[in-house]
């Protein structure tokens, strides 16, 4: 892959509009569209100009209006064929909002998150397992498809988390029985 290839899959990918990155870089729509199109002359200053711009915009990226949703749908979706960045991507977007939040929840740094986004680094099992703890299927992560046993793992640990809840409800209101008598 080329680097205007990578670029415009870039750009596509997170659904950047041209007019941000050509307004960020001091130049007209049309002037970027032809360097990415039909230019031979795409330098190496360029492209880390525009990657900067990409990576400054999708750690502040909303990646969805409204509540988090922490529906299981996560399954459902065409992309999740990609690979191991996109799904962490798609796991950030369904249960954090942005980037910035995830790497914050994994306590890790926006820049080393982006190196597992990016695909430069594959997560280690110390990443993993702070990406288990935070609800995301490892199973699914590494290998593009939901697990059955997961989906029912998740949906015992949901219920058990709400008998918990129900548990400690009542055993505040028999506390407060008992020290009313």
């Amino acid at each position: 892959m080329t680097k205007q290839e990578e670029i415009k899959y870039l750009i596509h990918t997170l659904g950047i509009k041209l007019s941000m990155i050509a307004e960020k870089l001091g130049m007209k729509v049309q002037t970027l569209s032809f360097l990415l199109n039909e230019s031979l002359e795409f330098d190496d200053d360029l492209y880390k100009q525009i990657k900067q711009i990409i990576d400054e915009y999708q750690f502040e990226l909303n990646l969805f209006e409204g509540e988090y949703n922490e529906s299981l749908d996560l399954f459902t979706d065409e992309k999740i064929q990609s690979g191991i960045g996109e799904r962490m991507r798609w796991f950030a977007k369904k249960k954090y909002g942005t980037l910035k939040k995830l790497a914050e929840a994994m306590n890790i740094s926006p820049q080393q998150l982006q190196q597992y986004i990016s695909c430069k680094r594959e997560p280690g099992s110390r990443i993993l397992a702070k990406l288990l703890r935070l609800g995301c299927d490892v199973n699914w992560l590494l290998g593009g498809r939901e697990s059955i046993e997961s989906y029912k793992i998740y949906k015992l640990e949901s219920e058990l988390r709400k008998l918990q809840q129900s548990f400690q409800q009542i055993h505040e209101v028999v506390q407060k029985v008992e020290g009313g008598h």
